[in-house]
């Protein structure tokens, strides 16, 4: 065998290893995109059942967040509306205490006594707003709950204030007792809606914002 043969048989196992080196390196390549395309779709159904669990638990925890809040504002629309009617209760005993009357034309003993129920009643009614303003305070806004402990106290000192000069008076005669009263009556006209109406107003608006919540959009937008 000459060196031509050799260089013949060299050329042709070095051609023969060579393709066969192209094939195994394209069929590589091709099993390399099968298996990475397979694994991908596993991985995509794998993270795609995660996304649909984590979905169904966001959904579940936001349906349990709503109902929560929608059972905390049933709760705090109640306790304004409580707070709401026990105000007004309180109003009206004052109103009715302050308002123009025919007392001084009757009987001095009989006007005493219709003041000392209406003192009573008056008292009751600013007991009443204390406690429940105490009892709500978690509930409403801190605002409102500030001006719901003003008119509070306000109404606590008005009706004790008017319960002094109606039941506790030091005076014996009628006629010095009426005069009290009709004192505590010119400082009950003078003070009884001061601290009412702005307590009223933060109800009404607060209530208003459980019911409709865009206004409270609104308000955060200003």
């Amino acid at each position: 065998m000459n060196t031509e043969d050799i260089w013949s048989i060299a050329g042709a196992v070095i051609t023969s290893i060579g393709g066969s080196a192209l094939l195994l390196a394209v069929f590589s390549s091709w099993l390399s995109k099968v298996w990475a395309s397979r694994i991908l779709e596993k991985d995509r159904a794998k993270y795609q059942t995660e996304i649909e669990l984590l979905k169904s638990d966001l959904n579940k925890k936001i349906h349990e967040h709503n109902v929560a809040v929608s059972r905390i504002d049933a709760q705090r629309a109640g306790a304004i509306h409580k707070l709401y009617v026990l105000l007004i209760g309180w109003f009206e005993a004052a109103l009715e205490i302050r308002a123009p009357n025919k007392l001084h034309e009757t009987d001095q003993e009989i006007a005493i006594g219709t003041y000392q129920q209406w003192a009573k009643e008056l008292r009751t009614q600013s007991e009443k707003l204390e406690k429940l303003s105490m009892l709500f305070a978690i509930l409403l806004q801190s605002e409102t709950y500030e001006k719901i402990v003003k008119c509070g106290s306000s109404a606590s000192m008005l009706s004790i204030m008017f319960c002094d000069a109606a039941l506790n008076s030091k005076e014996t005669e009628p006629g010095k007792i009426l005069e009290a009263i009709e004192a505590a009556r010119a400082t009950l006209e003078k003070e009884y809606q001061k601290d009412f109406e702005p307590a009223r107003i933060a109800l009404v608006e607060e209530f208003r914002s459980i019911m409709d919540p865009t206004i409270k959009q609104i308000e955060a937008n200003k």
